[in-house]
C-alpha cells in the first residue's frame, strides 16, 4: 500500500483535505488543553478560520479538477475512431 502525505497546495482527494484538516484540529486540542488564555484562545480562533477556508478553497478544487476531468473524458468518448 502506497501511503503519501496530504498535498496543502494542490489537494486530490478528500483524504488530503480529511488529513489537513484533522491535523489542524488535533494541533488546535493540544495547544488550548497546555494552554490558557485570551491571546491562545484568539490565535486558535483565527487559525480555525484558515483552516476553513482553505478547506473550502480545497474542496472546490477538487471538483473542479474532476469536471474538467469529465469534460476531457467526454470529448474523448465523443471522437470517431
Amino acid at each position: 500500500m502506497n501511503v503519501r502525505a496530504p498535498d496543502i497546495r494542490h489537494p486530490r482527494t478528500f483524504y488530503d483535505v480529511f488529513g489537513t484538516v484533522a491535523a489542524g484540529v488535533t494541533l488546535m486540542a493540544i495547544v488550548l488543553t497546555l494552554w490558557h488564555g485570551t491571546f491562545i484562545r484568539v490565535e486558535m480562533a483565527v487559525l480555525l478560520a484558515a483552516l476553513c477556508l482553505w478547506a473550502i478553497w480545497a474542496v472546490s478544487e477538487i471538483l473542479e479538477r474532476s469536471a474538467e476531468a469529465e469534460k476531457a473524458e467526454k470529448r474523448w468518448r465523443r471522437r470517431p475512431r
